[in-house]
């Protein structure tokens, strides 16, 4: 997994860090990492080097001017996914900081919003395990997520209420439009807010992450948590609290009696694409094919034929491992090729989730036509309560133990009875 990424000028000044779980290991490689760099491009060439070992871990680097953006990430990963994260961090950075990088001495606290930037850079790899940041998350049925998302959208549109989010008094996020940082200092300030004897409902906090002439607004929501926003200074308590007050309504309204609570994994994995996750355009088919041409153009012949495999497999909720499997592609030549292709918002990886109808005559007599196996049937018999579209592939393996390929195989030859949601569908236990 990713664990840290920062930005340093040539000299060794930091400029920019961003890390998943609030480590600063970089920090300390920092200088070992310039010594290696500046021995190694004696012998071999600065440009030949981009992945450097320091115990279990390693570093990918890209270089753009005289920026080095180092990603630390675990030793078994894949570098060439991580390269092509790191290219397009480093495009972005240069791009939209290149005045105050022009100075001799850039002031830090300009660069601390990228790390929305980097968070939505990593979400476009989401099928990676362990990419982005994961926050423990508290999930609603999707009608309510949507009536929350909309309100809140509604209420930020005035100029004083810049940005919002709710989080449960356990530290689960509902809903949020919060920058990464400031979900971070919420999720910091939550605790104390709840503990406290105080009997206010309203509180109002200035903190070293906003702009001076912003502040934090925390509400207390009854029995479910509190409701964090981002203001611009210069009203009174009482107006902003009126001009929120739909958000908070509409909480108050929402019954959590449904929701789900997710943990994140903490278990670190090779990155790599789950093989039975699938591949869909991000963009209609006629624009990904088009500007994939572009994408292929200095690839080797084979990649490039693999490629185009690729691009004419989307659109039918093929697996990674169903595409590969015809392409005629190594998996590290897949992976640099779906990376490249995600990097600029072409496709993107998804989860599928599994849905079947109810067990009926219907079902059975269809079975019946169909000439199911025994061994096969055995599968649907112990995967069916789980495809109800709540749950991945991946996870009705891991709840039944049975491999994701052979659950595949058998739903495959299921045809039209089984649909393959994109999202995940809150619905009731079987």
């Amino acid at each position: 997994m990713v664990k840290e990424i920062i930005v340093l000028r040539e000299g060794g000044i930091l400029i920019f860090h961003y890390s998943v779980l609030g480590t600063k290991k970089l920090d300390e490689l920092v200088a070992a990492f310039l010594s290696a760099v500046g021995s190694f491009a004696e012998e071999v060439g600065q440009d030949q080097i981009r992945v450097m070992s320091f115990s279990s871990n390693k570093l990918v680097w890209e270089r753009k001017g005289d920026l080095y953006f180092i990603a630390l990430v675990a030793e078994e990963d894949s570098g060439e996914i991580h390269r092509v994260i790191l290219k397009d961090i480093a495009e972005q950075f240069v791009s939209l900081f290149y005045s105050e990088l022009l100075k001799d001495l850039p002031n830090s606290r300009v660069f601390r919003p990228f790390a929305d930037i980097v968070e939505s850079i990593l979400q476009k790899f989401d099928g990676v395990p362990g990419l982005a940041r994961r926050y423990r998350t508290a999930l609603l049925p999707a009608d309510d997520i949507r009536s929350l998302k909309a309100t809140l959208s509604e209420i930020e549109l005035n100029r004083d209420i810049l940005r919002g989010g709710m989080i449960t008094w356990d530290g689960y996020v509902v809903v949020s439009n919060l920058r990464a940082y400031e979900l971070e200092a919420v999720l910091d300030l939550t605790p104390p807010f709840a503990s406290s004897e105080s009997p206010e409902i309203v509180k109002m906090v200035e903190h070293s992450c906003l702009d001076p002439s912003n502040s934090f607004m925390l509400i207390r929501v009854r029995n479910k948590g509190v409701c964090a926003f981002v203001v611009a200074l210069g009203l009174s308590e009482k107006t902003y609290v009126e001009l929120v007050s739909p958000f908070v309504t509409r909480l108050q309204m929402t019954s959590f009696f449904d929701i789900k609570r997710f943990d994140p994994e903490r278990m670190e994995r090779p990155i790599a694409f789950y093989e039975y996750d699938a591949v869909v355009p991000a963009l209609p088919l006629d624009d990904v094919k088009r500007d994939s041409v572009i994408v292929f153009a200095n690839m080797p012949d084979e990649m490039r034929k693999g490629g185009h495999y690729i691009i004419n497999a989307l659109g039918g909720n093929r697996t990674i491992s169903e595409i590969q499997e015809n392409s005629g592609l190594e998996r590290e030549q897949t992976n640099e090729i779906l990376a490249q292709l995600i990097a600029k918002g072409l496709v993107r990886i998804t989860k599928i989730f599994p849905a079947m109808d109810e067990r009926d005559d219907r079902f059975s007599a269809y079975l019946e036509v169909i000439g199911i196996k025994k061994r096969d049937f055995d599968v649907v018999d112990v995967v069916w309560q789980h495809c109800t579209g709540s749950l991945s592939l991946r996870e009705i393996s891991e709840r039944t133990q049975i491999p994701a390929s052979r659950i595949l195989e058998v739903l495959r030859a299921l045809g039209s009875y089984v649909t393959w949601e994109k999202e995940r569908i809150i619905s009731h236990v079987r």
